[in-house]
């Protein structure tokens, strides 16, 4: 039997938080593995511009290539429908009956999750990890775990993580206007970013050249 840790999300792009959260969760909860799952339709983010899943599964492989208890799953990507947590962590536990699931998710997630589809079922194939980053984070994140588990008999476990101030959105704003991400998120990623010109405000002629180039 394995202890599989899951870590879905956009990953537009996958970054240093990301990956400190899920060290951590290994180290603290003495995971096997932990499966990193680009989101593939998701429900929350229609009508929004997304970066095409290939690129984002190739940034999570480069950002995780040196962990050998990373690894990158494309199932969400694979899938025609739109993507449901409930319906991954279904499949997974299909597929892995013998294994325990743990479900990884910062702690803004965990204050809403009880707004989340079907999160009965979530809690039914899964532990629900989630990380503090102070004290603050304890205490409202200890009053949200015992709601949840009244209220859906989740098992909840609270990890420790360094207080690391990232977001996607971020560093995709920060691209576009030039500056750097550097330390931001893995070297690796920062190279792809800049290699195939992910997040640049769009200049019509450079598109132009560089599509012109891509077809000779």
């Amino acid at each position: 039997m394995k202890k599989i840790g899951i870590m879905g999300g956009t990953f537009d792009p996958i970054h240093n938080g990301h990956l400190l959260i899920a060290e951590n969760a290994c180290e603290q909860l003495a995971l096997d593995e932990v499966r990193f799952i680009p989101t593939g339709r998701s429900p929350h983010k229609q009508g929004k511009q997304i970066t095409d899943g290939a690129q984002r599964l190739r940034m999570v492989e480069l950002a995780i290539a040196d962990n050998p208890a990373f690894v990158a799953d494309d199932r969400e990507l694979r899938s025609d429908g739109l993507s449901y947590s409930y319906l991954t962590l279904q499949e997974m536990h299909k597929d892995l009956p013998e294994d325990e699931l743990y479900f990884i998710m910062g702690g803004d997630s965990l204050r809403d999750f009880k707004t989340w589809y079907h999160p009965e079922l979530i809690c039914s194939c899964a532990t629900l990890v989630a990380a503090i980053r102070d004290d603050c984070d304890r205490r409202h994140l200890t009053a949200y775990a015992d709601e949840l588990k009244q209220l859906f008999s989740a098992d909840v476990r609270l990890i420790r993580t360094p207080n690391l101030s990232v977001a996607s959105s971020e560093l995709r704003s920060r691209v576009a206007a030039g500056e750097t991400i550097r330390y931001q998120v893995p070297e690796a990623v920062r190279v792809y970013i800049e290699q195939h010109h992910l997040y640049r405000q769009s200049d019509p002629q450079e598109e132009m050249l560089r599509r012109r180039e891509n077809v000779l």
